[in-house]
């Protein structure tokens, strides 16, 4: 934008020399468009000027090493025209803070995409408090506000802690209450008040007696996996690692968890592997707040397993 109006200025200087040394109709017309000109600019893009906003898009979970992009795409509530879109994103972690200025069209959809470094693992996040908008011929930039704001997890490949002789073997079963479907059920002898739905016909058939299906749920837990704050960034790398594989191996034998990373953090039960990409996902960014209440905790955990950098699990 400075070539822009470096240029303009020189050539309305041209503009006014060429008026003093040739004073006929063509110079005069010349002179006048060029100081036309810069109102002009303004009046016409001033209303785009002030309708332009920003979008940040970005996957919430990245594999540590894979690809993923940040996209920054332009908005606009009217047809009136822009030259382009300047803006300053901050990319912050736990190790760094940068900047980086970026420029994308002006017309609505326009995107551009910032390659995201998966080097690190943790949380990553963008933000950009202000923009600019450049006018259509560019003499006039206008800084605009703006609250912009994406963030990315990125996780380990799972990593077998030291110590795993106290991880538990299988899922305990209990009988569903109530009754009802379930894939897991246990057979045995049919009951007066059983539903008939629940009768195994093919195996009644064998027994020459009844026999029902008796659908099991996995039994109540009170299982804590409780995560050591890290100190170093490879401490990190190493707990978050040991983590995945952690609760990879608990959930393949359906054994649900709760979770805590820390002291004061709050904990969170995790029934699936999002449950633990979305935990951790706020801790790390800081918007715990923004967490789904527990169910009630038990009275007391039977059975905790502490995740740190220096001798694995326990």
């Amino acid at each position: 934008m400075i070539t822009r109006r470096v240029v303009y200025i020189l050539t309305l200087v041209s503009a006014i020399l060429f008026y003093i040394l040739y004073s006929y109709w063509f110079s005069w017309y010349l002179l006048v468009f060029l100081v036309v000109l810069i109102p002009f600019d303004l009046l016409i893009s001033l209303p785009g000027m002030l309708t332009r906003r920003l979008n940040l898009a970005a996957p919430m979970v990245l594999d540590q090493g894979g690809d993923g992009t940040l996209k920054v795409t332009t908005l606009q509530s009217g047809p009136f025209p822009l030259r382009c879109i300047k803006a300053r994103v901050q990319i912050s972690c736990e190790e760094f803070s940068v900047q980086r200025h970026i420029m994308c069209g002006a017309e609505h959809g326009c995107a551009y995409e910032i390659t995201i470094d998966t080097s690190r693992t943790g949380v990553t996040s963008f933000d950009i408090r202000r923009f600019w908008a450049i006018s259509l011929i560019g003499l006039f930039s206008i800084p605009l506000p703006a609250s912009c704001k994406a963030a990315v997890l990125i996780l380990p490949a799972p990593a077998r802690p030291p110590n795993t002789i106290s991880l538990p073997r299988s899922a305990t079963l209990r009988p569903k209450p109530g009754g009802g479907f379930s894939e897991e059920h246990d057979l045995r002898p049919y009951r007066p008040g059983d539903p008939i739905k629940s009768i195994h016909w093919k195996v009644s058939a064998k027994h020459d007696s009844l026999v029902v299906r008796d659908p099991l749920v996995p039994q109540l837990h009170s299982r804590l996996v409780h995560i050591m704050k890290w100190g170093q960034p490879r401490e990190r790398d190493a707990i978050l690692g040991r983590l995945m594989w952690i609760s990879g191996y608990l959930l393949g034998l359906d054994l649900y968890y709760y979770i805590r990373l820390g002291e004061n953090q709050p904990v969170a039960e995790i029934t699936k592997e999002r449950d633990l990409e979305v935990y951790l996902f706020h801790v790390l960014s800081g918007t715990q707040h923004l967490l789904p209440s527990p169910p009630p905790l038990p009275a007391r955990f039977t059975w905790e397993y502490r995740v740190d950098a220096s001798e694995g699990a326990k």
